[in-house]
């Protein structure tokens, strides 16, 4: 039985995810804020699973959750993510901070938990970060987004040659746009009112969260295993308009 950890697990991409492995030879641990969502993914569920109701935001208090992991950890993925659309002129220390330890220090906290689980090296253990091709092409009023998906980013491709002697083997996906709930909410700010508009911004359209996932489930299994330290990029061709 395969232990998976998935942050972000009750949304978006994350949810899309335990749909895909949602069978019996898995052991899905899913870590999120709101327990009521977290319980009702669980009634569906064919897999073992945990579930884990945390703020990612208190990175502080991360190291807690130790005691609820497996003692072996098979992949890790990290779907947690937080947006933001400020302009310059209305980012502060306070955003940024925020944004910054969702979308990457939690990272890190979590990835030292599993390096501390790694008694030995008998297993293998795949990581795939969810980061945004905002890192490379943000968009005006995408700083502070671009900025910490563009430090996750950096954090894999180090930590990729870091804990490879551990065999823990991390790689990054950087998705286009995705029919998401944090898009729809990017969407109104920015004042795009259907998705079909915003289709109409990408070479192939936007995706649909399933297609991310199917990308995640090939990175965490052997199929990939010669693919370390390099950031995907699911992207339908790329953006026609420099929006994002």
């Amino acid at each position: 039985m395969k232990n998976i950890l998935i942050t972000g697990a009750t949304s978006g991409i994350g949810n899309a995810l335990i749909n895909l492995l949602d069978t019996e030879d898995n052991h899905l641990i899913l870590i999120g804020r709101d327990k009521v969502k977290l319980i009702n993914i669980s009634k569906k569920l064919v897999s073992k699973f945990t579930l884990i109701e945390f703020d990612l935001e208190d990175v502080e208090n991360i190291k807690l959750l130790l005691n609820q992991l497996p003692i072996e950890v098979n992949a890790f993925v990290h779907c947690a993510g937080i947006d933001s659309t400020l302009p310059l002129k209305n980012i502060n220390y306070t955003k940024f901070e925020k944004s910054l330890k969702i979308n990457m220090f939690s990272f890190i906290e979590i990835m030292k938990l599993i390096v501390s689980l790694k008694k030995n090296e008998n297993y293998w253990t795949n990581v795939v970060a969810i980061s945004s091709i905002a890192s490379q092409h943000g968009g005006i009023a995408q700083t502070i987004y671009s900025s910490t998906k563009a430090a996750l980013e950096a954090s894999v491709r180090v930590l990729s040659k870091e804990l490879i002697k551990n065999k823990i083997r991390i790689n990054s996906i950087s998705p286009g746009l995705v029919n998401t709930e944090m898009t729809h909410r990017w969407m109104d700010r920015i004042g795009i009112d259907n998705i079909e508009t915003l289709s109409r911004f990408q070479v192939n359209g936007i995706a649909e969260p399933i297609e991310i996932a199917n990308v995640i489930e090939f990175l965490i299994s052997s199929k990939s295993s010669h693919i370390l330290g390099q950031n995907i990029i699911v992207d339908g061709g790329g953006p026609k308009l420099e929006i994002f």
